[in-house]
């Protein structure tokens, strides 16, 4: 079906809706990102190597094995996108919650089986015990909270994108509160691990509140509960259900194997790089929330012309966003480390580098599973992530041993390398953007620029070497505002910039 015609006005608005929710999204993954900073922060100054390793073990539980529920969610998102009218949407939202509770529910399950065979198989004495009563607590928590995020979507569905990511500020906002809290009053290790998982349940009571407030046309009802709206959720969810198993075991084996194979002190250690990959692999996925919906719009309605030029536009952005974070994270690994959680972690410091290297690649839009799988794709996202969970598993295995710390984060970066021409291809084909397109619009200038700055940052770490954590504070905020700066001044349009004046007007006249 070709495109149907579209006024300037409208694809105007649609942009600004697109950019605005974009925007307040990464404020709100920026802002989640801090609170988690800060928190393992003060994890690593006031625990043990080992300490630290066992609540990295368990706590990050509630994160990696959410491949149930996180299935389900992305499949009923986009259903209750494409509801068309009031009768459909409280249907598709009752559906979903109820879908939402039984995935929460063996979510709870799995945490709990996952808690114990880590105390049995790589923990002993003290930790195994704080582990199994930490992961008990988190499992409990993680099922009531998971089932309140469906308040968090149909906000997305009724494209309150802007709202939800403010929610999520605030929500985001009281679990530091409650962390910090808990850490500063010495609380023990079971404790923080259970609280720990607690985001959910406090963005979900948030959420709620603003779902009644709007008054959106998203609301329970049993009676509407129906097997045709279960029908359009879980296939998609099936397939989905493979990717949300093939990151569990990309990122969530890693930690087990180095940990099986070397020491809970080792995986102490590995806690650094994998907390500062971290923050690119959420900004990323923010950009993926915030566009699925209407990625997911304009695939239904066969408009192929604003679907190619959201994928181009947006890897052009998305790209310009991710790629001097990566470059500055990587060349000034040793003092982020140092700097940040103390001196015995600076030995992380080249698997920091190894580990974020693939997002100079995967940091763009047209290649993010929420983009492709909102375009009607999810089942070939799901070979492509399937195939490379399983290599990256033969490959964890094969080198761990030998290679320790270094090793989860080789098998992860080459893994993801290898996947990417094939991830590409199915972006290509799914919204008819040209390879020429992205070349000359989003790699070309990105890449240019991200090469201009890490040799100013090695120049600097030669000639002036950051050892201060207020000298580090600085080169991290200057490397990448000189970068968006230069981007701006040198690759943005004319009508790019008009783009960026209407969102940040529009954020003040709130």
């Amino acid at each position: 079906m070709g495109a149907p015609s579209q006024s300037p006005g409208r694809d105007t608005s649609q942009a600004r809706l697109a950019a605005s929710g974009a925007l307040t999204q990464q404020l709100a993954q920026v802002t989640g990102l801090l609170v988690l900073l800060a928190i393992v922060t003060a994890l690593a100054r006031d625990l043990s190597l080992a300490e630290l390793g066992t609540y990295g073990l368990t706590a990050t539980l509630a994160v990696y094995l959410l491949v149930i529920k996180n299935s389900i969610s992305s499949s009923g998102l986009r259903a209750m996108t494409a509801a068309a009218d009031e009768r459909e949407q409280v249907a598709s939202f009752s559906t979903a919650t109820v879908l939402y509770a039984g995935a929460a529910a063996a979510t709870g399950l799995l945490i709990l089986a996952a808690g114990w065979g880590i105390s049995v198989l790589v923990l002993d004495g003290d930790l195994a015990a704080e582990a199994r009563r930490g992961t008990a607590l988190l499992a409990a928590v993680t099922a009531v909270g998971l089932t309140a995020t469906v308040n968090l979507d149909a906000l997305r569905a009724a494209l309150r994108l802007t709202r939800s990511a403010a929610n999520e500020i605030v929500a985001l906002g009281v679990f530091a509160a409650l962390m910090l809290g808990l850490i500063a009053g010495g609380a023990p290790l079971w404790v923080l691990i259970g609280a720990s998982g607690s985001i959910p349940l406090i963005s979900g009571a948030v959420n709620y509140a603003a779902r009644r407030a709007l008054a959106l046309p998203f609301r329970f009802d049993r009676r509407a509960v129906s097997r045709e709206q279960a029908r359009l959720i879980l296939p998609t969810a099936g397939w989905l259900l493979v990717v949300e198993s093939s990151n569990l075991v990309i990122y969530g084996l890693a930690r087990v194997v180095l940990g099986a194979s070397t020491s809970a002190s080792t995986v102490g250690l590995y806690e650094g790089p994998v907390r500062a990959h971290n923050v690119i692999y959420a900004l990323n996925q923010a950009v993926g929330l915030t566009t699925l919906p209407l990625a997911a719009r304009y695939a239904e309605s066969g408009d192929t012309r604003r679907l190619r030029e959201l994928a181009v536009r947006g890897s052009r952005y998305s790209l310009a966003f991710v790629v001097p974070l990566c470059v500055t994270l990587a060349v000034m690994a040793t003092p982020v480390l140092e700097l940040w959680l103390g001196e015995r972690y600076g030995g992380g410091a080249t698997a920091l580098a190894i580990l974020i290297s693939y997002w100079l690649l995967w940091g763009q839009l047209a290649v993010t599973p929420g983009f492709l799988v909102g375009t009607g794709h999810a089942r070939e996202v799901a070979l492509i992530v399937a195939s490379t969970a399983a290599a990256n598993l033969a490959l964890t295995l094969a080198i761990t041993p030998s290679l320790e710390l270094e090793g989860p984060a080789i098998a992860t970066a080459v893994t993801f390398a290898a996947a990417f021409p094939f991830a590409l291809g199915l972006s290509l084909r799914a919204t008819g953007a040209s390879l020429g397109d992205l070349a000359r619009r989003a790699w070309a200038p990105t890449y240019g620029l991200g090469l201009a700055l890490a040799a100013a940052l090695l120049a600097l770490e030669e000639l002036a070497p950051v050892e201060s954590l207020g000298a580090l504070i600085a080169v991290l905020v200057a490397g990448p505002v000189l970068y968006w700066a230069a981007f701006a001044a040198l690759f943005l349009s004319a009508e790019e910039r008009r783009l960026v004046r209407q969102v940040l007007r529009g954020y003040r006249g709130r």
